[in-house]
């Protein structure tokens, strides 16, 4: 194989003043500071992420394509994509630099390729429904979740919306009409649309 694909946590720098400490300050101060300006369209999530996974080149040891995980392990981004030309492929720091500095370990290249093409799936997006049913879960305690009918590109799709947090699953129980944004997942027209992560918006 001619490249290699890694996972890793963002590295973080810590209170001590040892000489390698200082180092890996530096390292960091670099990469948040500097290289988030080269992603325009991901500027804002780039602190958000928790995990990495890279593709590398074997035989010269540079990045080829990365994606960055939130801490709920939720694919954020993905690079080189559109005007983004990529957090770690900008900074010309090599698998062993990285090593040097982060625990890592090395995953498959069928688990990178899946988290890849997972991101062109899912979309922010938000929506006002009226017409909707209130179904729920006995997992965790129960969970509320709802299921509608919507006109999506042209096509009359089923949309199963899953809320990111309780209270809104409580306000949705009340509700005769809901205003939501979300993460909209799409595997195309034979599956369900849902609605990941989602909260109800204020009139």
């Amino acid at each position: 194989m001619k490249t290699i694909y890694i996972q890793f946590e963002t590295p973080k720098c810590d209170k001590q003043t040892s000489k390698e400490s200082l180092l890996k300050k530096t390292f960091v101060n670099i990469l948040t500071k500097i290289l988030p300006k080269a992603n325009p369209d991901f500027e804002d999530k780039i602190n958000e992420v928790k995990w990495w996974l890279v593709e590398f080149d074997r035989e010269n040891g540079k990045p080829k394509r990365e994606i960055g995980m939130d801490k709920e392990g939720r694919v954020i981004l993905k690079m080189p994509f559109k005007d983004n030309y990529g957090f770690w492929i900008d900074s010309n720091l090599s698998l062993n630099d990285i090593k040097n500095f982060c625990i890592v370990s090395e995953i498959s290249k069928k688990s990178f390729e899946y988290n890849w093409e997972l991101f062109d799936k899912l979309l922010d997006f938000e929506i006002e429904i009226l017409d909707f049913k209130i179904l729920s879960t006995g997992a965790d305690g129960g969970h509320i979740y709802l299921t509608t009918e919507i006109d999506y590109m042209e096509q009359e799709r089923k949309l199963v919306i899953y809320f990111a947090n309780k209270s809104d699953e409580q306000k949705a129980r009340v509700a005769n009409k809901l205003k939501l944004r979300g993460r909209l997942f799409d595997e195309g027209i034979l599956h369900s649309l849902s609605l990941l992560d989602t909260e109800i918006l204020s009139e």
